[in-house]
């Protein structure tokens, strides 16, 4: 029978001693349940979690579909808007939508002149949890809408045409813009997505055409990670990753769109681990609307499954979701 030399003992402890420590800051999740599979009946286009940790589900068609931290319907209603939202905020009990509008312009395309419908401003609308009309918010400075948050006490919204994030104090029906960062996003596919820092005042951007994770405080880049590669700890396809958010420890939770591949990264991206059991969720150049309540439990939205998969943290486990 072999037995182990005093060196060798000593050497698998300071093995096993390294690898804790490389993962002490990335935590482990597991598949837990699909949410909404036989009520969601359109496209789930953007999550939100309210103080209460209740799941804010907004569809394509202007749908709100609210859920409790065990999955039940708790309540839903259509907001009357034209053209419909395309993402949402949620603070307190205060819900947020906001609308791409598009306007008529002629645009010259290999010699011929060609009327085209392009962004052209947002409409946010605040609705209660019973669905009636509480504000209609001015946001002057951007044309799109392709993600907001709320980032301390500001409504900070992701404008794809302009390649910018814009941060505006809310005041009434006044949105008084305060920070802008442009001019430094590669972007792809009409998607892109951030999420509130675990800093003060600081965002997460999946700066998706740059295969990189961006942290930006006061305006300026401070971190960043990511690389395009087929490796696990590398970023995949034509462009990713699609959507990024937060954990409380700082801990950064990226989706990736074909196939799906989500995985927790520690805040300095050097260390990550892979969430194992999750079908694809999307097909082709989609994204997957992304959100975290208070419990740290992960909530992943599939347009083509029609439904929220949720995640909670633990050892990966069969079987998988669907």
């Amino acid at each position: 029978m072999r037995t182990t030399t005093p060196v060798v003992r000593r050497n698998l402890i300071a093995l096993l001693s390294l690898s804790s420590t490389l993962f002490a800051g990335v935590p482990a999740y597991k598949f837990d349940k699909a949410i909404g599979q036989n009520e969601i009946k359109a496209a789930p286009i953007s999550l939100g979690i309210n103080a209460k940790d209740s799941l804010h589900v907004l569809l394509k068609d202007g749908t709100v579909m609210m859920y409790d931290t065990e999955g039940k319907l708790t309540g839903s209603f259509k907001a009357d808007m034209k053209p419909a939202p395309s993402t949402m905020a949620v603070a307190g009990d205060r819900i947020y939508l906001l609308a791409s509008e598009m306007a008529q312009t002629t645009r010259e395309f290999q010699g011929k002149k060609v009327k085209v419908n392009e962004p052209s401003g947002v409409k946010c609308c605040v609705f209660d949890p019973a669905g009636a009309k509480q504000a209609e918010i001015k946001l002057a400075g951007v044309v799109s809408a392709t993600a907001a948050h709320f980032v301390g006490d500001k409504l900070v919204v992701a404008d794809f045409s302009q390649q910018s994030i814009v941060f505006f104090a809310v005041a009434g029906n006044e949105g008084k813009m305060t920070r802008k960062i442009s001019k430094v996003f590669r972007l792809c596919c009409g998607i892109f997505d951030f999420c509130p820092g675990s800093d003060a005042d600081s965002i997460v951007v999946a700066n998706l055409g740059a295969f990189k994770v961006q942290t930006f405080q006061a305006d300026k880049k401070f971190s960043e990670f990511g690389a395009r590669g087929e490796k696990e700890s590398e970023f995949q396809g034509c462009c990713n990753p699609v959507n990024v958010a937060c954990l409380a420890d700082g801990s950064v939770v990226t989706v990736e769109k074909a196939p799906t591949r989500v995985k927790i990264y520690d805040k300095t991206g050097k260390t990550e681990q892979a969430v194992t059991g999750i079908a694809n969720l999307v097909e082709g150049c989609s994204q997957i609307p992304t959100a975290i309540d208070s419990k740290g439990a992960l909530y992943l939205a599939s347009d083509q499954k029609k439904c929220i998969v949720k995640c909670v943290p633990g050892a990966a486990a069969e079987p998988a979701a669907p």
